[in-house]
Order: structure tokens, then sequence, then C-alpha cells
């Protein structure tokens, strides 16, 4: 395979890049300038989504033709080990979401898929699921981890579940999924979250506590409880703050460590999101 370039083509530069890695997946949010992609290809799925308009081409060695101008949020899925290369014409800036292929084969068999499916290369001007996982991921990553690896598992999960229905081939035969969290079920998963909520706990955990699959307990615990797993596990983790900022003399940094915070940082601006303030004026205002 080849990519026909001018002489003045140079490679590429990188104008700008930063990453992050959590459990399944990793993501780069790039900013390049005009010049060469070399031949290469990821031991992961690799899904490119352009943050605007990105002048140039993306050829694969199957024969997949990304547009020579790629609209916003864009979609190019490349499949594990498939080899790609190309150029860039001008300024673009994008998001490259690398997911474990194990991932991808544990949801094929969560789903109870009827026959093998195997990801594809495909190109799509438009896939709100997958664009707003990689803004969700991207936003995450400004925040230096915020949220939590339970919502970037979480989110991995929906992005493993959706390459299977959307980019694989043959299309596979899903079957209805019936399990849901019946009263019990929600009882032992909110227990074991109020029991270990100082841990950082991973989905499988609890799905496991629930006897759910990982890949239906996310969707599952939202609609019993009207919250996701990671914004339940916060809740949690404030409460307990509150608690202790106002009956007790802890310092306020082994408030936040007690409450399953790692960092004082995080602690205090997760405190301030749900309260409105800081944990220092929280415990001046309520302390009794």
């Amino acid at each position: 395979m080849s990519v026909d370039v001018h002489d003045s083509v140079q490679p590429l530069p990188v104008v700008f890049k930063r990453t992050a890695a959590w459990q399944g997946l990793r993501l780069a949010h790039y900013r390049l300038g005009q010049g060469l992609i070399p031949e290469h290809r990821h031991n992961e799925h690799l899904i490119l989504i352009s943050l605007g308009n990105c002048e140039g081409e993306l050829r694969t060695a199957n024969g997949l033709h990304m547009p020579r101008s790629a609209v916003p949020y864009s979609v190019c899925v490349i499949p594990s080990g498939h080899p790609f290369q190309g150029r860039v014409d001008g300024e673009s800036e994008f998001i490259s979401v690398l997911l474990d292929p194990g991932l991808v084969a544990s949801a094929a068999a969560a789903e109870n898929l009827t026959r093998r499916a195997e990801i594809v290369e495909r190109w799509t001007a438009s896939d709100l699921v997958v664009s707003n996982v990689g803004l969700a991921l991207l936003t995450e990553l400004r925040s230096e981890g915020l949220s939590g690896g339970l919502y970037t598992e979480s989110l991995a999960n929906i992005l493993a579940i959706h390459l299977l229905r959307h980019y694989s081939e043959p299309r596979p035969g899903f079957r209805f999924f019936n399990g849901g969290l019946t009263g019990s079920k929600l009882r032992k998963v909110t227990d074991f979250i109020e029991e270990n909520h100082e841990h950082d706990l991973a989905l499988a955990e609890m799905a496991g506590a629930a006897g759910v699959s990982p890949f239906h307990f996310a969707r599952e615990f939202k609609r019993a409880t009207g919250l996701a797993p990671h914004q339940y596990l916060i809740k949690v983790r404030i409460d307990r703050a509150k608690a202790w900022l106002t009956r007790s003399e802890l310092p306020i940094v082994e408030v936040g460590l007690r409450a399953g915070f790692n960092n004082q940082s995080h602690f205090t601006r997760l405190f301030h999101k749900r309260t409105g303030l800081t944990p220092k004026a929280y415990r001046k205002a309520y302390q009794y």
C-alpha cells in the first residue's frame, strides 16, 4: 500500500499531544501539523474522532479510505493489528481511543452472541455514542481523573458493546438481557459499596456483588437508582465526609482519605461541586 505525497510534505509534526490510560483503554488528544503519517498498527482497536475539519487522508491495507476533509466528530475505526498510513494537509485536531480487544471479547461473551463477530474497518460522518464517549474521556483527562476509575470502566464497556453492535461483521445476533437488578441484588451491591467505599472499587467487583455481568451492571444500576455506579460511590463518600466533618475533629486531609478520596485536591473539588462549599467551610457552617 502507498500514499501519494508531494515532495514538500515532511514527516508529521505534533503540535500538541496529551495522553491518559485507564483499565482497558488509552486516550490521546492530538493537534497535528502538515505532514506524513507513517505506516503503523496498534495491538488495540483504534477509534479516531475528529474535533475539527481534518484535512488530509487515511488509508488502510484493506482499502478503507478516510475522506480528504473529515467533518467534526466523524469517526474512523481500525481493528487491532490492521496497518494504516496517511497524510495531513493542514493543522488538524482529533482524539485517538485505543480499546483492548480482550474487553470486546468479554463484551461478546456477556452479550450471549449467537455467532462470532470481528471488528471491521469503517468510517462514518457521525456516531453520537462514540463521539460522546470520546469527549467524556477527554473531559476526564482534563480533570486529571476526577470521576474515578469506575466512570472510565463504564465508558469502556459502552464502547466495547457499541463496536460489537455497529462495527463488526457478520452482524451478530443479540439475545435480550432480562437479568435486571432485583431488590435483593440492589441491596447486596449498595451494602457492598457502603462497606467498601474507601477502596478503589472496580466495576467487576460491584457487578459481582450483585451477580450481574459488568457489561450490563452500570445500565441496570442506573435504572434502579437513578445514578451511575461512579456517581453513587461519590455520593456515599461525600455523605461519609460530611458526617466526619460535622461530628469529629479529624483533620480535613484525614477525612478525605477515610472517605475514599486518594488526594486532597480531588476531595476538595468534588466536595465543592456537590455541596457548594469547601470541606473547611462546610465544617465551620455545620459542625456541632
